[in-house]
């Protein structure tokens, strides 16, 4: 009887031990389906369901992977991190960005000094868009130990912020620990355009293209530093490099062919300034050197034409003036400020004739500023708008109609009488 249960005995541990070689066996060469089925015939605890949930969520079946992590989590109070963490990133694959950082945080407070729950915690916090707060668990992080990682995001939490030398900083020290790191370099080159550090660019970019001079975008942000800098001629070849080798973009064209426009060569400036007129005829400035360039190379007509659009552009229309200047009367004539309202509907009027804002101003020069003579000239250019028709309309719309110019014509007399008596008592 002993023998028999010892042999049962035995027969149970191999047929566990089998069971849990081919639940290894399928880990092994990543059959997450197979493992899931295997698992599922084990005894329920909750370190099958959290490999089950690993499983579920190594083929992306974060709901199902997430139901597991949530009994486990609430179930397990104790020695429960992995779950926790498991759960968090689940959470954060499903874009619950909110969910995931409430689980990182319960990560990081049962493991305080884990250098994981504190990066885990910092990245969601920075997908949130929380970018004090993430400067701020970065530099809590760097009083302990230099962690050159979170150097490119420093530098993206101050671009986003607007502080573009802090940005700058803590890009260069990305580039200083990892010379190699073309993102961080990317978004610096993009800084030193911006803040016109041509010089910087030039030098950060050349330092890159010593270990690498096939990156296409690098190359491009150091043509661009170069022709900013006044350095056409080799501009000139770092650029036409990049279209031989097929590109075809707006910034290498345009660059390239300012370059040429720069040493004169206006044939070249002309071919190239055209492909990036291509990409973008907005440009207002690529419109001057392209209608030169046309006109120095022969393309006469063309380069007119180019011009005039450039012109077109440049000059904003009148009814655009007329709202803006009108605007900017109305916000002068709430802070009572009269001088400057009429000086504004002057220029409203100059873009679009209306008999209603002589009438203001006249008003304005009468009851504010009490000038009799301007008032009085302006009612007078009122009442050369009155139609020959003496009817009396309606009033519609608030527009001014021939009420108004009966009403005018009466105060017309008063400052007549008002100027005259003035130079009497002189």
């Amino acid at each position: 009887m002993k023998k028999l249960l010892t042999a049962i005995l035995l027969c149970s541990v191999l047929v566990l031990q089998a069971q849990s070689n081919a639940i290894q066996n399928a880990l092994k060469v990543h059959d997450y389906e197979q493992a899931i089925k295997l698992i599922s015939k084990e005894k329920k605890s909750p370190e099958m369901d959290l490999l089950k949930a690993k499983c579920f969520k190594n083929i992306a079946r974060y709901d199902d992977a997430i139901a597991l992590l949530e009994e486990i989590v609430k179930n397990e109070h104790e020695n429960n991190i992995a779950s926790i963490n498991e759960l968090a990133d689940c959470y954060q694959q499903v874009g619950n960005f909110r969910k995931a950082k409430l689980y990182y945080y319960m990560a990081l407070q049962q493991t305080p000094d884990s250098r994981y729950a504190q990066l885990n915690y910092l990245n969601i916090t920075y997908k949130l868009k929380e970018l004090n707060q993430t400067i701020k668990l970065a530099h809590s992080i760097f009083q302990k130990d230099t962690v050159p990682v979170l150097l490119p995001v420093l530098g993206d939490c101050f671009t986003q912020l607007g502080k573009t030398d802090s940005a700058i900083y803590y890009y260069r020290k990305a580039m200083f620990h990892n010379p190699a790191d073309y993102n961080s370099l990317s978004k610096l080159s993009k800084l030193y355009i911006q803040t016109e550090k041509f010089d910087d660019l030039v030098s950060s970019t050349d330092r890159f293209i010593l270990s690498d001079s096939s990156n296409q975008v690098i190359n491009q942000y150091n043509g661009i530093g170069l022709c900013m800098s006044k350095k056409h001629e080799k501009a000139i070849y770092r650029l036409k490099s990049l279209t031989q080798q097929g590109d075809s973009s707006f910034l290498t064209n345009y660059y390239l062919g300012a370059s040429y426009y720069a040493v004169e060569d206006y044939i070249e400036a002309y071919n190239y300034l055209s492909s990036a007129y291509k990409s973008d005829s907005s440009n207002i400035r690529l419109h001057y050197y392209l209608g030169e360039s046309a006109i120095m190379s022969g393309h006469r007509l063309r380069g007119i034409q180019i011009l005039t659009e450039g012109l077109n552009l440049l000059i904003p229309k009148d009814a655009e003036l007329f709202n803006y200047y009108y605007c900017i009367s109305k916000g002068y004539s709430s802070m009572n400020r009269p001088l400057d309202e009429i000086k504004y509907l002057k220029l409203s009027y100059d873009h679009k004739p209306d008999n209603k804002l002589i009438y203001n101003i006249a008003a304005i020069y009468d009851y504010q500023i009490k000038d009799p003579e301007e008032a009085l000239n302006y009612y007078n250019r009122f009442m050369a708008t009155q139609p020959k028709t003496k009817t009396t309309p309606a009033i519609t719309n608030g527009t001014l109609n021939l009420t108004y110019y009966g009403a005018v014509e009466n105060r017309i007399k008063d400052l007549k009488e008002i100027i005259e008596t003035k130079k009497n008592k002189h």
